[in-house]
């Protein structure tokens, strides 16, 4: 069983393209927007080209305004930490990693794949009885060179 860190975080603000969607949703590949967002921010080449973007950031995959928990729409964000929102132009989606408590799940990896084999380690996690109750409010995925790093918001 993997045993994540709590952490504290501070806000920070992450400018992006966004998509809403579901659990259910992404289990049907023809309606799945998962995997449409991050081809289109890669193919794009966003982490690179969004205006005002923080020295050194790394790519976010920020998931947001969750209706019913886990099991209702939410948003997902893919994007790069910008210093200054009102320098963002308007095609691109902002939105602020609430500051607040985390738990930490570390990669060992990168990619796609490496993200959802932690999201599969976090739902299972959070099925224990002795897990915090989950915020609902931001979780958050790091990209970096050589992992995938996931923090979710708990109360």
């Amino acid at each position: 069983m993997i045993k994540p860190e709590r952490e504290r975080r501070h806000g920070k603000t992450v400018a992006g393209i966004q998509v809403r969607t579901n659990k259910e949703r992404e289990l049907q590949p023809e309606d799945a927007q998962l995997d449409r967002l991050w081809e289109k921010f890669n193919d794009e080449g966003l982490a690179d080209s969004i205006p005002d973007k923080a020295a050194g950031s790394p790519v976010y995959g920020v998931y947001t305004e969750y209706d019913n928990g886990a099991d209702g729409d939410y948003s997902v964000l893919a994007g790069v930490e910008v210093t200054d929102e009102t320098k963002v132009p308007d095609e691109f989606a902002t939105l602020t990693l609430e500051a607040g408590e985390y738990l930490v799940f570390h990669g060992d990896r990168a990619g796609p794949d490496a993200a959802m084999e932690i999201w599969g380690k976090v739902w299972h996690y959070f099925e224990t009885e002795d897990a915090p109750q989950r915020a609902f409010l931001t979780d958050y995925e790091v990209h970096e060179a050589d992992r995938v790093t996931l923090y979710v918001g708990v109360k």
